[in-house]
């Protein structure tokens, strides 16, 4: 297959995939609300539905790799997801919400480390730039929150799940033009990979401390993520002014990702970890003191870096220091920990955070990102080797 058709096609595939994340993450919060769910119960359901990820993640991709359909997999999940949250739109009551919620969220979980794997490997393969695939992801978030954020002003927040169902249901068809993956695999086919190593690989300082500062990190997003829009929306702001503000960040982040390899250059792998994290701790303290929306605005747009040069350099740390053989092994514990352990307890705690401590709760992600930016730091020092060393 010609690299520019790899190319259009799996970015197609993130440009339409990703829509519905992008309604979802800011606005699910306001559509559970509106169901009559209270602050610690929509707390609840947002965290178990990223919680769930703990085991989809893992059953997917091996799944995958037992297998070797890949591309199989990846259908069926995304078609799965669609139904779930079409059923989800006709769900009423906390439990019912919660079961349903969870299974959406358990079919769509495999789809975005099976894809990233494909767009790493595909990548190298033909000579690629991750980063310009990747970005569409962004975008394709981006289309989404703003696109919600403008028909919220005209409809009413109970559409929120059918927009989200829509959107997954587009992705699920856009997945059958997917280019078949046989000639990636074969080309990064490597020894198989062995219990021993890699419990040696897991039990290494350096791998723990990678784990613990990129996942606190992204972990530390888990109060914006679960009430995010609620916080923007008690400080008086619109529909449509909490999807600018949802936009903004994203823009910035697609604009990094655009320039991704000069960072990279520039920085290297633990280094962007370190930064992002203090890029975070930044924007979580300005956040909690509730400054004048261009400030805010401004603010978001720091999203390039608390998410973006993280997210950068923890998949450049993979590539560089797991050997070929672990690397999707590797990406999937990253996957489970950050995801589904570190960032859903961040959002499960929101509730209560919110409850009481209002916005202020951004300060307790502020410590957290600033825990992370130290752990960086030490990985920076401990790491085994530098950073083009294990490149290839």
């Amino acid at each position: 297959m010609p690299s520019r058709n790899f190319s259009l096609r799996l970015s197609l595939f993130n440009a339409v995939l990703f829509l519905g994340s992008g309604i979802q993450l800011p606005f699910l919060p306001l559509w559970l609300k509106d169901r009559g769910l209270p602050d610690s119960q929509v707390a609840m359901v947002v965290a178990l539905m990223m919680a769930v990820r703990i085991l989809a993640i893992p059953f997917g991709t091996f799944l995958a790799d037992l297998t070797q359909r890949r591309r199989a997999v990846i259908i069926a999940c995304a078609f799965g997801s669609t139904a779930a949250y079409f059923l989800l739109s006709v769900m009423t009551g906390f439990w019912p919400i919660l079961v349903t919620g969870m299974l959406a969220a358990a079919l769509l979980a495999p789809i975005v480390p099976l894809t990233e794997t494909l767009a790493v490997e595909g990548s190298a393969h033909y000579g690629l730039d991750y980063g310009r695939i990747r970005l569409w992801a962004s975008l394709s978030f981006l289309t989404g929150s703003l696109g919600a954020g403008a028909l919220l002003e005209v409809i009413p927040v109970t559409w929120v799940i059918l927009l989200i169902a829509c959107a997954q249901a587009l992705g699920a068809f856009v997945t059958l033009l997917l280019p078949q993956d046989k000639a990636v695999r074969a080309a990064t086919k490597a020894e198989p990979i062995r219990l021993s190593g890699l419990l040696a690989l897991v039990s290494t300082a350096s791998f723990i401390v990678f784990m613990l500062a990129a996942g606190l990190g992204q972990a530390s997003h888990g109060f914006l993520y679960a009430f995010g829009s609620v916080y923007f929306e008690a400080l008086g702001y619109s529909k449509f002014v909490i999807g600018m503000l949802w936009a903004a960040s994203v823009m910035a982040e697609v604009l990094m990702f655009a320039f991704s390899n000069r960072f990279y250059k520039a920085f290297g792998s633990a280094r962007l970890i370190m930064l992002g994290t203090a890029i975070a701790s930044f924007r979580w303290v300005v956040t909690a003191l509730a400054p004048p929306l261009g400030i805010l605005f401004l603010v978001q747009t720091l999203h390039a870096g608390s998410f973006g040069l993280t997210h950068l350099g923890t998949m450049h740390y993979i590539r560089e220091r797991v050997p070929a053989n672990m690397r999707n092994t590797a990406q999937g514990l990253y996957s489970v920990l950050s995801s589904g352990v570190l960032l859903s307890g961040t959002m499960w705690a929101s509730g209560a955070l919110y409850a009481g401590l209002g916005g202020g709760a951004f300060f307790v992600m502020a410590a957290i990102s600033a825990l992370a930016c130290g752990l960086a730091l030490v990985l920076q020092a401990i790491s085994p080797r530098g950073q083009a060393a294990a490149a290839a």
